[in-house]
């Protein structure tokens, strides 16, 4: 990996607002110069050490119920990003090891996506999915996250993702 692309997009990322156009922007500059799938990693890393880092600090004063699919809901949607059910999306389905979620909040990532024309199947996939699962295993080791890639805003009305529990 470059480490000037990646210090590029770490600066980016740390200064980015609520739209994430010129962040995007800048992935696409790298993206010409190295490819889209080693900027996208950038940014990937970025997410992913953000994440761990909030965790790190909250983990051990956050509330935890014994049960870890609904801590890792409520750390990962409620409190670490701020989302609330049903104002932003609904719990579609529960059992004690599988919890799918659909939302239809508003996302910065979404509207980069959309005014650049890239494809959120594949950036969310690329930047977005390792992030959540590296966040989850360090609430639980057994949980993992995958998100319907068919049912991604803007083909689908909502995003769909799903957290189960391992055995």
């Amino acid at each position: 990996m470059n480490v000037k692309h990646y210090r590029l997009v770490k600066q980016a990322y740390q200064a980015r607002g609520e739209d994430l156009t010129h962040l995007y922007q800048l992935i696409l500059t790298i993206a010409e110069e190295a490819s889209l799938n080693e900027a996208l990693a950038h940014l990937e890393r970025c997410v992913t050490e953000k994440r761990l880092a909030w965790l790190k600090n909250y983990l051990g004063t956050l509330e935890r119920t014994g049960n870890p699919l609904d801590d890792a809901f409520r750390i990962f949607y409620h409190t670490y990003l701020g989302l609330s059910t049903p104002e932003d999306g609904e719990i579609a389905e529960r059992t004690g090891r599988k919890l799918v979620t659909r939302w239809w909040n508003r996302c910065p990532t979404l509207d980069a996506c959309q005014k650049l024309n890239l494809d959120t199947r594949e950036i969310c996939r690329k930047v977005q999915h390792t992030p959540v699962q590296a966040f989850l295993m360090e609430i639980d080791p057994g949980l993992k996250f995958d998100r319907n890639y068919e049912r991604i805003r803007p083909h689908a009305t909502f995003c769909e993702e799903i957290m189960t529990l391992g055995e």
